[in-house]
């Protein structure tokens, strides 16, 4: 009896840390802070060190009184590498040697370790995510109410920032913040485009779990969570937005398009949308809205397609219901043609957007293209300075020597490069400092050079390799994969910090977790 007793806290001591981690982590980074906006980096950092250095301690400190490493290499011997790891977990494994490498390498190794001159996330942080991912990997078992927990926690921080849309600031976080400085932060997040990584992740893993609920009492729950991240998302007001919601609504049918019940969903989530920035809409043009969304809201909710086509979704999905449900056929498999009709789609959309940005910055040919020339003409001015953070970015990493040209300048570094090399004419030309590339990938080139970003974004293809492959049918799985593309597709124009990629890392290593 006593021998089955220490059996099964064996096998659960470790998943039991995880589950509470998991959940840690995903809730609470999101929820936690200090002295409001003005400490928001230290505190969000602080708590996911000390959240995952107790999680690695009790880890380390278990497996070193009942691991049997003897047993495990006789487990193991005679099988091929990728019997024993996954791609994924090869791709961590170089890239947290390669973050080590360039830290101790980098010229200013103190702060490469810290973070401290740039946004917290130096060495020490990054390789706190490699750890995590395998211990999380390893141990971690996914249950359908870790995700209520992560939702629940999201919708908190999604209704803090739609009532500060309306200036109410409930917690009164703005209340000694410069007033030209006030559209800037929202919700418990602080800065918008932080705010809008997060709300994407939220809005992917609750419209997932909305169109993949079997009762009706989730749909409806999971639903009215992804309406109200729909919401939360417009009324951030930052065209990074729109970057999650095309991956959203363009990958979510190569899961969905299998069954009828997928497809009405994914009616219904379209539906949602797009009435959420109606609804959006008639509050700024008639209930005196303080703020008026400009940008790509405004080429969206100003057409005078958005009523007919919303009617027309909604008519849709009904139709589909009745249809299904008439003929008792609601949860019946729709041929795979269907999805690699959508897949061929994507890809012609893709070549689509690099002809329509050759045509913009190459041949000159933006005039034809109206309103979203903004969006789609690369210059110093584009996307709040971005294009010439980037292009400074660049010119900076040409001057590196061999070995900073191959590892980086060391992580999180950026805002240091820029300092000695580009001062003057940031000071002069835009009044700022520019500490990071507003682009985490070029960011990532900077600091950890090309070995550095290509096994990063061979982890981001592998974990996703991996979960299409041997967990199709896994709806928490597939939910934690969405919302993972969804922050890397606005990482292209998005700020690396430790609010938003712990979520990423946790929700990543918690898809691709080998244990169900």
């Amino acid at each position: 009896m006593g021998k089955r007793r220490n059996n099964v806290s064996r096998t659960e001591f470790l998943p039991l840390v995880m589950t509470i981690y998991v959940t840690a982590v995903l809730a609470g980074m999101i929820l936690v802070y200090h002295d409001f906006y003005y400490d928001i980096l230290e505190t969000k950092a602080a708590y996911y060190y000390i959240c995952t250095l107790t999680m690695l301690a009790l880890t380390g400190g278990w497996l070193f009184l009942t691991a049997h490493p003897v047993e495990a290499v006789r487990k193991n011997r005679g099988k091929k590498l990728f019997d024993i790891i996954s791609p994924a977990d090869l791709a961590v494994l170089i890239w947290g040697a390669v973050v080590i490498l360039s830290t101790v390498c980098s010229p200013v190794g103190r702060y490469a370790l810290t973070g401290e001159k740039g946004r917290y996330t130096g060495g020490a942080l990054l390789i706190l995510y490699a750890a995590a991912y395998f211990c999380i990997t390893r141990y971690y078992r996914a249950k359908e109410w870790h995700m209520a927990i992560f939702l629940a926690a999201g919708m908190g921080m999604c209704l803090f920032g739609i009532t500060d849309f309306f200036e109410m600031d409930l917690l009164h976080f703005k209340a000694e913040i410069k007033e030209t400085q006030r559209h800037m932060f929202t919700s418990t997040i602080g800065n918008i485009n932080t705010y809008t990584s997060c709300v994407a992740m939220v809005m992917a893993c609750a419209g997932m779990m909305f169109a993949t609920a079997c009762s009706v009492k989730k749909a409806v729950c999971y639903g009215l969570c992804t309406i109200t991240a729909f919401t939360a998302l417009i009324m951030g007001e930052s065209d990074n937005a729109y970057l999650s919601l095309a991956v959203f609504f363009g990958i979510l049918p190569l899961w969905l398009f299998a069954s009828r019940r997928g497809v009405r969903r994914y009616l219904m989530l379209a539906a949602s949308f797009f009435t959420a920035a109606g609804a959006v809409h008639m509050i700024q043009k008639n209930m005196a809205s303080p703020k008026a969304i400009e940008g790509l809201f405004q080429v969206i909710a100003g057409s005078r397609f958005l009523l007919p086509f919303t009617a027309v979704l909604w008519c849709g999905a009904g139709a589909c219901c009745l249809r299904d449900y008439r003929g008792k056929r609601e949860n019946e498999a729709l041929p795979r043609t269907l999805r690699t009709g959508w897949a061929f789609l994507l890809l012609l959309a893709a070549a689509g957007t690099v002809f329509v940005l050759c045509d913009v910055n190459i041949l000159g040919n933006g005039d034809r293209y109206g309103g979203l020339k903004q969006y789609l003409f690369f210059n110093d001015d584009w996307g709040t300075h971005r294009g010439y953070v980037w292009r400074i970015a660049v010119e900076d990493y040409s001057k590196f020597p061999p070995l900073q040209k191959l590892i980086g300048f060391g992580p999180d570094t950026f805002g240091i490069v820029t300092r000695l090399n580009n001062y003057p004419e940031m000071a002069d030309r835009y009044q700022e400092i520019f500490d990071s590339a507003h682009n985490e990938y070029l960011q990532y080139l900077v600091t950890t050079g090309p070995l550095g970003l290509l096994s990063y974004m061979a982890v981001h293809i592998g974990a996703a390799m991996e979960i299409v492959r041997k967990k199709r049918g896994d709806w928490l799985a597939a939910a934690a994969l969405v919302a993972v593309l969804c922050y890397d597709l606005q990482a292209a124009v998005n700020i690396n910090q430790p609010i938003a990629a712990p979520i990423m890392w946790t929700l990543l290593a918690a898809g691709a977790a080998k244990r169900t």
